[in-house]
């Protein structure tokens, strides 16, 4: 008997210090979780290319729409991507275990899809490292109160069920701001407008005729802007027609708030022009040398955003420019025109003030991802 007991003594503390070990039941903390399947709630976005889009990002998860069956397996996640203002988006994460992250995020016009699915992939991403603590905790995914699991057995408690008018209510939590990537833009317009002459010295009145044209123009995304245009205004009278053409590149800055846009543009010009007869300067015919200036533009203008695709928005607003030429006729001349009869009809060249209207349509250069 004593032989006996001895030997279930033995047996017991052996088994006790197996049970006690550290080695008998490992268990791994602060592993990362990963995700084996999402379902997406998409509103106010392309679902058929935000979920591909998930796709690309998420390929060892198993990406589905929200409204079919529950995954099978765990552990899940719900995913809640909707917009609100004309620039704002929300996402709204809920894991198998009842833990609720959101997000806010701001949309670049032209690429919604790739922020959107860019931000849900990030934070699925951080909440899988455990970076970021939930924001609430015991939520019910939508749907799928059945799936719920329980982290801790405990007794069963009953969960009130929303009513489809009662809309859930959820805490604004602040976000993490989300830089948007900014693009070249490159514009094309129309102006029209009238030329002044002013200043001295004063062949043929003030009116040095009227017109329009065609521009383009590149914008970084600092503001810097380089642009070119060709404007054509002529001028007519019973026995005399005058014709020009001119050739500008420019640069500058082009400011921008939230509804205007003021591009401020200096640069160089070259303006052939033509007449329908001699054109003389005293007593002899003037050369046809083209005029060589410069010019200073500016255009307070509406800018009214569009998010069309890549068109970007459209720009209307006045057209103000102070310009000065001069023609090469023996030096450097403004020359007053005169026709056959000695009658002066326009001035060439001088200090000259336009005064017009741009419509301009804006496109983004942003490289699609």
């Amino acid at each position: 008997m004593a032989l006996l007991a001895a030997l279930l003594g033995s047996w017991l503390a052996i088994s006790a210090q197996e049970v006690a070990s550290p080695e008998a039941v490992v268990v791994e903390e602060g592993q990362p979780e990963e995700f084996r399947a999402a379902r997406v709630a998409v509103e106010g976005f392309d679902e058929a290319a935000v979920l591909a889009a998930l796709r690309l990002r998420l390929p060892r998860i198993a990406v589905e729409m929200h409204g079919g069956p529950a995954p099978e397996v765990s552990p899940h996640v719900y995913v809640q991507l909707s917009r609100g203002a004309a620039d704002t988006g929300r996402l709204q994460v809920i894991t198998s275990d009842g833990r609720g992250y959101e997000r806010s995020f701001a949309i670049e016009v032209g690429q919604e899809v790739r922020v959107a699915a860019s931000t849900a992939a990030n934070l699925l991403f951080s909440i899988e490292q455990g970076a970021v603590a939930p924001d609430r905790e015991d939520v019910v995914i939508p749907g799928a109160v059945e799936e719920v699991v329980v982290p801790e057995p405990a007794p069963v408690v009953e969960t009130p069920i929303l009513k489809e008018e009662e809309p859930v209510v959820t805490r604004e939590v602040p976000a993490p701001v989300v830089v948007v990537e900014k693009a070249w833009e490159l514009a094309g317009g129309v102006h029209g407008g009238a030329v002044l002459g002013v200043g001295a010295p004063n062949y043929g009145g003030a009116f040095a005729g009227a017109g329009g044209g065609l521009g383009l123009e590149l914008r970084s995304p600092r503001g810097a802007a380089v642009a070119i245009d060709v404007r054509g205004i002529g001028q007519t009278a019973s026995t005399f027609a005058l014709g020009r053409v001119r050739i500008g590149v420019v640069g500058g800055y082009a400011w921008r708030g939230k509804f205007l846009e003021v591009p401020v543009l200096l640069g160089v010009t070259v303006e052939p022009w033509w007449a329908s007869a001699d054109i003389y300067s005293g007593a002899t015919v003037t050369r046809r040398a083209p005029l060589i200036g410069g010019s200073l533009r500016v255009t307070p203008a509406l800018r009214v955003k569009l998010a069309r695709g890549p068109l970007a928005a459209l720009r209307i607003g006045p057209r103000i420019e102070v310009a000065g030429s001069f023609a090469i006729d023996g030096g450097a001349r403004v020359l007053g025109l005169a026709d056959a009869t000695g009658q002066a009809q326009a001035r060439l060249g001088g200090l000259e003030l336009g005064l017009g209207l741009e419509v301009a349509l804006q496109w983004s250069l942003a490289r699609r991802r």
